[in-house]
């Protein structure tokens, strides 16, 4: 599952999206389902108040809050403000660790860095935000440290950057296929789950 804050959209733009992204990711539709949730707001200045006075940010906040203790939170499309927010909380998969260092070479100025951490891969002007209509300014996409699907959030990232055929290739790397291999015999996280 995954979450497209502040970028409310068309249920058919919606359900296009999640198609696409199934497909992406060689997904069977028959038997799987990719859910993108794009009905949250929040405001980014509400953030940085104690408490939260913004009825909608706090609404958004308890809604990704539970779906990320129940792991059914795999990744989330954010504004740079927001997506800061949720870099200081550890919400975030270190992307270094997830994709290698040849596929974060190859994204190059996208990859986000936050607190030292790769924590996300900018998304403006990619195919994939022009496609779907995500209007955020400064899409940020990071793959949520707590989810149990990782594997196919880094095939989702894959799909998305694979306009760039030197990325495509970084993520086809030994890297990446040592990354999926670690996954699919139990490798912990670090520890920094939300």
């Amino acid at each position: 599952m995954g979450e497209v804050v502040n970028n409310v959209q068309d249920d058919a733009v919606t359900t296009q999206m999640e198609e696409a992204i199934l497909a992406g990711i060689g997904g069977d539709p028959n038997g799987e389902e990719v859910v993108v949730d794009t009905a949250l707001t929040m405001d980014a200045a509400a953030l940085g108040q104690t408490p939260i006075a913004d009825a909608n940010t706090q609404d958004s906040l308890a809604t990704i809050t539970t779906y990320v203790y129940a792991h059914e939170l795999d990744f989330m499309i954010l504004e740079k403000d927001v997506f800061d927010y949720y870099c200081n909380l550890n919400a975030f998969a270190d992307l270094g660790e997830l994709l290698g260092a040849g596929a974060c070479e190859a994204l190059g100025a996208r990859i986000y860095e936050k607190n030292g951490v790769a924590c996300g891969i900018t998304l403006t002007d990619t195919a994939f935000v022009k496609q779907y209509g995500i209007t955020l300014l400064d899409p940020v996409i990071g793959i949520v440290s707590g989810s149990e699907r990782k594997e196919q959030a880094v095939g989702m990232l894959r799909w998305i950057f694979e306009e760039n055929t030197g990325v495509a290739a970084a993520f086809s790397a030994e890297e990446y296929k040592a990354m999926i291999s670690q996954e699919e015999t139990g490798r912990k996280d670090d520890g920094k789950n939300v």
